[in-house]
């Protein structure tokens, strides 16, 4: 189901914490740091897990067992996960992951068959989602909404300078892509054509007829862009194979409603604990690499045209720039996401000039190959 119809589906239905009531889906610069420097919230993991909304959930369930993991990983090494994080961007070395997930895994779809993909390519990835203070910082308008009407009036962006801005489609996260590597002296990795609307504008920002890269390939792009669905994966993962990179997600009989997921509580914004609008940045524990909310408080956009299934046991810097239509993937979840749709290896595909609140997006940037390790 594509990500529009599943966002609308999770506004329609709210983010009230009930096991209880079938799913509709069930078939169906202030800074000094512009884009980098990270935004430090107070608090930490620690503060996070005292902020979770306690009581006893509704509908959970026993702790997840995991099956023993099976699968033929040979040939595939996955480099030692060391946090290398500066001024907002974290160092990501090349290396070989298992991408999708297990078929006993609660929620999995064909499209996330299991593969082995190398990335050749090391890259820096911004610490977080880029923020509202970030986004400010190049005078442009911003798309944060709250809808004020309805079963899911309040849910919306949150406006704090350190939140992460949201309601941006595809092609404004490439914008702002283009216009960090304008300032930085850094090529465009982006050509967007036959563009109408505004970057901010609402009820709709900006949507293009068709873009092209400009270089051969995503990957050898010098400038700054969105990640891959591979780069995003193996970015979020930091060499774990479960639901969460914190952890295995709970099976339950029913999807699509809002519970305490145990795995999540700590390292995600999420429909359980965020409440109607996005947090501050940077709130939660990170992953091993270091990076924050890299499930929950924002969806983010990647680069990658949505729906692609893998052909093949095992995949060398896989590029789905180009495909029919302009449907593009989303991963993590927004913070009014359930806990099924927050699982690592899923990807929402939508329209690219789709925008909804809590839709967001952080960048990447290729390393020069002397520089990767």
């Amino acid at each position: 189901m594509a990500a529009a119809a599943i966002l609308l589906a999770v506004l329609v239905l709210g983010c009230s914490k009930s096991s209880s009531t079938p799913s509709a889906l069930a078939t169906a610069g202030e800074s000094t740091m512009p884009l980098g420097g990270a935004e430090t919230g107070a608090g930490g993991a620690g503060a996070a897990a005292e902020s979770n909304q306690g009581g006893t959930p509704s509908g959970t369930a026993g702790a997840p067992v995991v099956p023993p993991d099976d699968y033929d990983d040979r040939g595939c090494e996955h480099p030692t996960v060391v946090e290398n994080c500066t001024d907002g961007w974290c160092t990501v070395p090349p290396g070989c992951f298992i991408m999708g997930s297990p078929e006993h895994e609660w929620g999995h779809p064909p499209q996330e068959k299991r593969v082995k993909v190398t990335l050749t390519r090391g890259f820096v990835i911004g610490q977080h989602e880029v923020t509202n203070r970030q986004w400010a910082a190049f005078k442009l308008v911003n798309p944060g909404r709250v809808i004020d009407s309805g079963p899911s009036a309040g849910i919306g962006d949150c406006s704090e300078p350190a939140c992460p801005v949201g309601n941006v489609t595809w092609f404004e996260a490439v914008s702002y892509a283009n216009l960090l590597s304008d300032r930085e002296g850094l090529p465009r990795c982006y050509e967007l054509t036959g563009c109408v609307n505004s970057i901010g504008a609402k009820p709709v920002g900006l949507v293009c007829q068709d873009f092209k890269m400009a270089a051969k390939t995503i990957y050898d792009c010098q400038g700054y862009r969105l990640p891959t669905d591979p780069e995003w994966e193996y970015a979020a993962r930091a060499a774990t194979r479960t639901a969460f990179y914190s952890g295995d997600i709970t099976t339950r009989e029913e999807s699509g409603v809002c519970v305490e997921e145990p795995s999540l509580n700590g390292i995600a914004w999420y429909c359980y604990n965020a409440g109607k609008l996005t947090k501050r940045v940077a709130q939660l524990a990170p992953n091993a690499w270091g990076l924050f909310d890299m499930i929950g408080n924002a969806a983010e956009w990647s680069h990658d045209q949505s729906g692609w299934i893998p052909t093949a046991d095992a995949l060398t810097d896989p590029d789905q720039s180009y495909g029919p239509g302009q449907s593009r993937d989303t991963r993590g979840c927004p913070q009014f996401g359930w806990p099924n749709l927050c699982r690592v290896a899923l990807r929402l595909g939508t329209s690219a000039g789709f925008a909804s609140p809590g839709t967001g997006f952080r960048l990447v940037r290729t390393l020069p190959t002397d520089v990767e390790e």
